[in-house]
């Protein structure tokens, strides 16, 4: 790991930041502001929800193409210019005062933030250092878990001192003063790197053609493969439920009884334990591949799930927020390797960008879909448990999908 960081600091440290400055697109970012926006803008849990999720699914649409976009576009002005437009996005959220600039707001957060930074992350890592691929992604999504750790704790005092509107002012301005001369600076050389990545990827398909495992699949045979939608579900299950509950935090906590700012201290707990995992599952899938590993990438969450259903103490809402950490961990470090692993890294933007928008398009129904049942009286309890249920049945169909490219196609 020292090694890797020594030799790759310039690449790591780009993919970390990139990472780290997609907050104000996720989820657990906007929804801090969930309740200042609805008392503004006269909006119900439900309305907001749908807002979001048209957004979101707006989103995931366009980025079926814009993502592509990584395959071809110089690394470094494709991240500025992303970079950029999250700037937008957040100034934006700053001036809404209706439903339609709302809608664009999100729209732009969730397109540059949510999507694009994370594809451009994953990818750059995944692509240019392969024989690391499950630590250097570990190590590049710890930006999102360190400011999964920071964020919510500065962004409730942040609203609390200056109010919701200049909170996203200063987040955009924050967010490209320093990043756009970061991305200059650690990408400087990136020409010499993409071409030597070039050069490898013809020499592994002039000798390795009938290597299953090298080949280098397009987007249109992947849509074409019944694995990917065997193992999709299983990949999709936490950013669907956790982003459900996430956006709905604030019901989560009034319905529980609990401070605001003391669920939002929990953060950090939240947060070590992911970057734990993070670690710990980077060495695993450098060893044993994220194949193998996708079955069980949800199911410490659905324990979490369970707990929060059973009990309104604060303290097992903590031990929730541990086990997704766990979760939110394996997911983010398994999911970019398992596209290169099964796919080939050639094409790999235009196939992350597919399964990026899938996953857009589930965070896209989950907001919406639990406003409408809290709006018709369901309980946090019982969507908890109905949660947990969901993930139980694709963990095994993710299962179920290994065993048999076990025999098909020689994994192990």
């Amino acid at each position: 790991m020292l090694k890797l960081i020594r030799q790759e600091w310039q690449l790591l440290l780009f993919a970390f930041l990139m990472t780290f400055w997609s907050s104000p697109g996720q989820t657990f970012f906007i929804s801090l502001f969930s309740g200042e926006i609805r008392t503004d803008l006269n909006l119900s849990d439900g309305e907001f929800g749908g807002i979001y999720s048209l957004a979101t699914l707006l989103s995931a649409i366009i980025m079926v193409w814009s993502g592509t976009l990584v395959d071809r576009v110089d690394l470094k002005q494709f991240s500025i210019a992303t970079v950029l437009g999250l700037g937008i996005g957040c100034g934006l959220m700053s001036i809404s005062n209706g439903i339609a600039s709302l809608f664009i707001g999100i729209f732009m957060l969730r397109q540059m933030g949510q999507g694009l930074m994370f594809i451009t992350s994953t990818t750059a890592v995944v692509r240019y250092l392969d024989s690391d691929k499950g630590k250097s992604t570990a190590l590049a999504g710890m930006g999102y878990a360190v400011s999964e750790a920071i964020m919510p704790i500065f962004i409730v005092a942040l609203i609390l001192w200056s109010g919701w509107r200049t909170s996203w002012q200063v987040s955009a301005i924050l967010l490209i003063t320093f990043m756009v001369p970061s991305i200059i600076y650690l990408l400087r050389n990136h020409d010499q790197r993409h071409q030597h990545y070039l050069d490898q990827v013809l020499r592994e398909q002039t000798t390795s053609i009938s290597n299953q495992r090298k080949r280098q699949w397009t987007r249109a045979e992947v849509i074409r493969d019944k694995y990917f939608y065997l193992f999709a579900p299983g990949l999709m299950s936490q950013p669907l439920m956790f982003t459900g509950f996430i956006f709905h935090q604030v019901h989560l906590v009034e319905s529980k009884g609990w401070l605001l700012t003391a669920w939002a201290s929990l953060f950090i707990v939240y947060a070590l334990v992911s970057v734990a995992t993070k670690f710990i599952t980077g060495f695993w899938v450098d060893r044993l591949g994220a194949i193998r590993l996708v079955s069980w990438v949800s199911i410490p969450m659905a324990f979490g799930l369970i707990i929060l259903s059973l009990s309104s103490n604060l303290f097992w809402g903590g031990v929730f927020l541990v086990l997704t950490g766990i979760t939110v961990g394996f997911q983010s470090t398994v999911s970019a390797p398992f596209w290169a692993e099964m796919y080939g890294s050639k094409h790999l933007g235009s196939i992350k960008s597919l399964g990026a928008a899938i996953m857009v398009f589930c965070t896209a129904i989950s907001p919406f879909l639990f406003g409408w049942l809290i709006d018709r009286g369901l309980s946090i309890e019982s969507l908890a448990m109905a949660s947990a249920g969901y993930i139980f049945i694709t963990s095994s169909l993710a299962y179920y999908a290994y065993r048999l490219l076990t025999g098909e196609r020689g994994f192990i």
